[in-house]
């Protein structure tokens, strides 16, 4: 035999191996999540899977990332926030996979906590919701049953969700939707040979484990089920049970840990499976930033009001805003005055809202929005006055304001920039007295020039009781509801 036959006959022999080679299919896994969405002293946050998943599908072209039930219910959090909360982060957390082109691989099943609130809607869940075996009248399925996907390399992994069939609070919340559970067995006999030919067919279940165990042992081997995430008893399995040789991985709960399991997959059979657990723990620099965070959250106190729309200005000095709108406002309030106005340099915290997701503010809150502790004060100001502050306000803007409106023109000469003062909506009288709030700081003698552009000793002041943040807090308590958009009370003429 010469040497090029002998080369060609290994070649041939060879050739079976190497075109069946086996690969690499990577699966990070949770379950029970319970609204623990966000990071912690003691554990990071959903933000940080994001970006260990990110860093995963980067780099490994058939990562998953699976999540078996029980996103909702477990902080404290205001009635219209439970549910909807921890499910405007799933969405964000899968737009942010999405957006790096890896929605497809995040995967996420029904547990019962899904149904505490309400019935989801089938859209809710921008990921899609798996659930075989949540059916309609018609005997279809209410969300979607399984997700096919096929990765870059030509693998096809198939992924179908079951939801326990007996459960109490389940039962009550679909009974007005004329929906029923049926046997997870029979929903997975059902759809496992709809996905088609697959290398890797995996169930997400959330079940009590011994009744996972016994579906398992109950599947036929023709199904092809190759593992089993699972969720509902909250047990780190730091080896995955075994039955009917199908293997069942399970982390924990509340985003404490996360499992990767890592498979080598060859012409659709599975040929081993490596699994380990990982504790969410938090940098020491995170530990430390958020160990303070958690101190100075226990010492925002009671709830106070609802915010709806963001209240922004700590970076926003040069402009009206919606946080000095309602800082003022509240500063009137409280003082019964005409008029009232704080430097814009006072406001040091404003809070973001997203749409639709209203935000609690408490005690605290308040008192980091004007975190110096300033007294509100009152005075008696003529209508010539209030325009000697506008006119200064024209050069340099220090002031957010309450009760007034006016036009500026900074173009303009000296005592014509500003026009159009109202007080209260009706015009500016120049010789009509008017009273005017402040903070105690503004309107001291070394001050009063700077914030009110007034000669010390202008205004004669009165000092209140009441403290700036107690102002904010009665006056957040008093609307229940903040929803404040910029009301246009400083006007600038364009040239």
């Amino acid at each position: 035999m010469t040497k090029r036959l002998l080369i060609l006959l290994v070649l041939c022999l060879l050739w079976p191996f190497s075109a069946f080679a086996a690969e690499k299919v990577t699966i990070v896994y949770q379950n029970d999540l319970h609204g623990w969405v966000f990071p912690a002293s003691t554990r990071t946050g959903m933000a940080d899977m994001a970006a260990i998943l990110t860093a995963m599908c980067n780099q490994q072209p058939n990562a998953f990332y699976t999540m078996a039930g029980d996103l909702f219910t477990g902080p404290d959090l205001p009635q219209a926030m439970k549910g909807s909360a921890a499910l405007g982060v799933w969405n964000r957390f899968w737009e942010a996979l999405s957006n790096q082109g890896f929605g497809e691989r995040v995967l996420i099943s029904a547990g019962n906590h899904e149904f505490d609130y309400e019935v989801p809607e089938p859209g809710a869940f921008l990921s899609g919701l798996l659930c075989a075996n949540l059916v309609d009248k018609e005997n279809e399925p209410y969300y979607t049953p399984f997700k096919v996907v096929e990765t870059s390399t030509g693998l096809r992994v198939g992924f179908l969700g079951i939801l326990l069939q007996k459960n109490p609070g389940v039962l009550r919340a679909i009974g007005s939707k004329q929906l029923r559970v049926i046997s997870p067995l029979k929903a997975v006999k059902r759809f496992v040979p709809e996905m088609g030919s697959l290398d890797l067919t995996v169930l997400m279940i959330h079940d009590d484990l011994t009744r996972i165990i016994s579906l398992a042992q109950d599947l036929p081997g023709e199904l092809g089920v190759d593992l089993i995430f699972s969720g509902h008893n909250h047990v780190l399995l730091n080896s995955a049970v075994s039955a009917n040789g199908i293997p069942i991985f399970q982390a924990g709960a509340m985003n404490s840990y996360y499992g990767v399991a890592e498979v080598s997959v060859a012409q659709g059979k599975v040929l081993r499976v490596e699994n380990r657990l990982v504790e969410t723990i938090p940098s020491p620099l995170d530990h430390a930033a958020l160990t303070l965070k958690e101190i100075s959250d226990e010492l925002k106190g009671e709830r106070v009001a609802t915010l709806k729309r963001p209240l922004m200005g700590a970076c926003l000095r040069g402009r009206e805003n919606s946080l000095g709108d309602f800082v003022t406002d509240a500063f009137r309030w409280a003082t019964h005055t005409d008029v009232a106005m704080t430097n814009s340099s006072s406001l040091r915290k404003g809070f973001r809202v997203f749409p639709g997701e209203p935000r609690v503010l408490r005690e605290g809150d308040f008192r980091n929005m004007t975190p110096y502790r300033d007294r509100l004060v009152t005075g008696e100001v003529s209508g010539t006055q209030i325009l000697e502050i506008l006119e200064g306000e024209a050069v340099r803007f220090m002031n957010q304001v309450s009760g007034i409106t006016y036009t500026i023109d900074a173009d303009q000469p000296e005592g014509q920039r500003v026009s159009g003062v109202k007080i209260d909506g009706r015009p500016l009288v120049p010789p009509r007295m008017y009273t005017l709030t402040h903070n105690e700081f503004c309107t001291r003698p070394r001050n009063v020039q700077k914030y009110l552009h007034l000669v010390p000793g202008a205004i004669k002041w009165k000092e209140t009781q009441v403290m700036d943040y107690e102002a904010l807090i009665q006056y957040a308590r008093h609307l229940k509801v903040i929803d404040y958009p910029s009301e246009g009370r400083r006007v600038r003429r364009l040239p």
